[in-house]
């Protein structure tokens, strides 16, 4: 299994960037969460009908909560968003592990295993950026 010092993108930018106008740089969180995010999106679609506008839309909800709150994070630089992803984080592994317990195919044992993969990998470059925001904040209450 990667290790967060080991995350190698699945969808990389490209090499020529078009300028959008974004003052910021996604961060290796990011993309573990976009990379998760393309594979959970897939897996939904496997869910029983009667759950895409309740235990599917949670699950999407969770891991698009999460993107959001790690971009904001790269354009404030403010440190709360990173706790609210990392929330974000747990609620969507509770959500996973629901639809195992329910016993629903998409979501088997190798699913459920490799998510908890996936999230512990985002938790941990979360916490490299809530670590990174410290520092920056000490250093500059020390000047």
């Amino acid at each position: 299994m990667q290790s967060a010092k080991t995350y190698e993108a699945k969808y990389n930018a490209p090499d020529v960037v078009i300028d959008t106008g974004a003052d910021y740089i996604h961060t290796k969180a990011h993309q573990a969460a976009y990379d998760f995010s393309v594979y959970l999106h897939e897996k939904m679609k496997k869910l029983p009908h009667y759950e895409k506008f309740t235990l599917q839309k949670e699950i999407r909800e969770s891991i698009d909560e999460i993107l959001d709150e790690v971009e904001q994070y790269e354009i404030t630089k403010v440190a709360s968003h990173l706790y609210t992803a990392d929330r974000a984080k747990r609620r969507l592994m509770r959500k996973l592990r629901l639809a195992y317990d329910l016993k629903y195919s998409a979501i088997n044992e190798d699913v459920l295993f490799y998510c908890a993969g996936q999230t512990a990998i985002i938790g941990a470059l979360i916490g490299g950026l809530i670590k990174e925001a410290k520092e920056r904040k000490q250093s500059g209450a020390a000047k």
